[in-house]
């Protein structure tokens, strides 16, 4: 009879959190600025985290608690409703969801042309640049995602021609067991421009740095420190390097510290103006 119970128990709890699941239905944060969750269901509650534009999140239930805000002086209508994220459970504003998904998308307003850069998050939430009357243009890349690997299309074209280069910054540190054979500080290198993969006559294709990239980067640096690598750690070390396969294995450490593109954009009397984006990769997160 224990057992019995024990089983009809447990089909209980399974039959609970399978009911659970099915009440709770995803949303996607439709606030390009970002949504503030909360630890209540009011504006005066205290803010858990802020969600990024985009961001998947389960609604658990809605409250009573109706809410109407004044967005650019258009009025947005809604209610409090109780969510999850992966890290805090707490209250939204829902005027600000979405059921369908949302890519993230930056956008630029470059001097004739209009650009989009597909499904990058951000750590500061700006998604829209000027670079009207600016040269150059600065997105923080969020954690989470790195701008490799994205499309880049162009909208509203008026030039004659436009092309794109992306290039690296990349840092190199050398370690060892013995504290001698140390670097005091990182290294920094930049590659050399490449222009982007071309998918469409309106879009692009962001380049990814592969491990082969890494291995023929940490061979450059390496040369290039020759004399202080040589000091520290002796000519064996510069000959342990040239057998490894694996940029894990590597007594070294090597991250991305910034990504560029280029945009070289010529106009039907030939003038060339030249426009740049960096893209700042928090530190750790290659």
């Amino acid at each position: 009879m224990n057992y019995l119970k024990m089983i009809l128990a447990i089909g209980f709890v399974f039959n609970l959190a399978v009911l659970t699941a099915q009440q709770q239905k995803e949303a996607y944060v439709a606030a390009e600025s970002g949504l503030s969750l909360r630890d209540q269901p009011d504006v005066s509650g205290n803010m858990l985290t802020k969600l990024a534009y985009g961001e998947a999140i389960g609604v658990l239930e809605e409250t009573d608690k109706n809410l109407v805000v004044l967005d650019g002086g258009e009025k947005i209508s809604g209610k409090w409703v109780k969510v999850e994220t992966r890290n805090h459970i707490g209250y939204v504003f829902n005027g600000y969801l979405s059921l369908n998904k949302i890519a993230r998308t930056i956008r630029l307003n470059l001097d004739d042309v209009k650009v989009e850069i597909k499904n990058l998050a951000t750590s500061d939430y700006k998604s829209t640049h000027d670079l009207k009357d600016e040269d150059k243009a600065t997105i923080n890349v969020d954690v989470s995602d790195s701008p490799e690997g994205k499309n880049i299309v162009l909208v509203d074209n008026d030039y004659k021609q436009v092309s794109l280069f992306q290039r690296y910054e990349n840092s190199f540190s050398f370690m060892s067991a013995d504290a001698n054979c140390s670097s005091n500080e990182w290294k920094q290198f930049d590659t050399e421009w490449k222009p982007l993969k071309q998918l469409k006559s309106n879009t692009f294709e962001t380049s990814t740095y592969t491990e082969k990239d890494w291995i023929d980067f940490i061979e450059t640096a390496t040369k290039d420190l020759k004399d202080e690598v040589v000091d520290k750690c002796g000519e064996d070390w510069l000959s342990y390097v040239k057998t490894i396969e694996n940029v894990k294995d590597f007594p070294v450490s090597v991250s991305t510290n910034r990504v560029f593109i280029k945009f070289i954009l010529t106009d039907f009397e030939d003038n060339i103006t030249e426009k740049i984006i960096e893209f700042e990769i928090p530190k750790g997160s290659k």
